[in-house]
């Protein structure tokens, strides 16, 4: 397991409890201290959804056949994070609502309109923030799969090279055992004519010696 990608997920998991813990104190805290409290689970969250990116990257580091059960983890924890920012949501609300209609002044009707708007707005762009953070994800992992398959097709061509050396280097080898085979040929050929001109001198000689004896 990466050293790193186990303080990162510490690191998670203390940002999220923080978050965690916050939402619960909300409730029963005053209207000064929900404003600090909420913003503290805001902070808390956008750290958490931070250090799942850094953990994402992290991942692409590592060996493929470990990154399955990685990615479980990190899509589990960013579920986690996703119901926190969901809860969220709604203290936000749940919050600017109290501030509408809770206030000592009754806000006339163009003002209520324009928080209204401001409130659709707020949410719009929460959820614009967390299509970019996801498609940033995306790209992440695109790009790590990309690096996978350039370094595994660069490992192919160095292995078809170093085949392809092999294959010349055996092909000079071989041509070198026909030369050699061819050279010993001709060596036996010329061998076995010169064995057949001794014998033959040396049958004429015998002759010779013959027909000086009779002769």
């Amino acid at each position: 397991m990466s050293d790193l990608f186990e303080t990162y997920e510490s690191d998670f998991q203390l940002a999220l409890q923080e978050a965690k813990a916050k939402i619960g104190l909300v409730q029963l805290s005053s209207a000064g201290l929900r404003k600090d409290a909420l913003q503290s689970i805001e902070h808390a969250t956008d750290e958490a959804l931070e250090i799942l990116d850094q953990m994402n990257l992290e991942i692409q580091s590592l060996p493929a056949n470990q990154r399955l059960s990685y990615n479980a983890k990190v899509r589990k924890y960013r579920s986690e994070v996703e119901a926190n920012k969901q809860k969220l949501k709604e203290l936000l609300d749940e919050e600017d609502r109290l501030e509408l209609f809770g206030s000592r002044y009754t806000d006339n009707e163009e003002e209520g309109s324009q928080r209204k708007q401001l409130l659709s707005n707020n949410a719009s762009l929460d959820r614009s923030l967390q299509r970019l953070r996801e498609s940033q994800r995306v790209a992440i992992e695109t790009e790590g799969i990309g690096g996978n398959i350039l370094n595994d097709l660069r490992a192919q061509r160095e292995q078809i090279t170093n085949a392809r050396s092999t294959l010349l280097t055996a092909d000079n080898y071989v041509d070198r055992s026909v030369a050699t085979l061819k050279l010993m040929s001709r060596r036996l050929v010329a061998n076995k004519f010169i064995s057949y001109a001794i014998i033959a001198v040396l049958i004429i000689l015998i002759f010779l010696v013959l027909a000086s004896k009779f002769w």
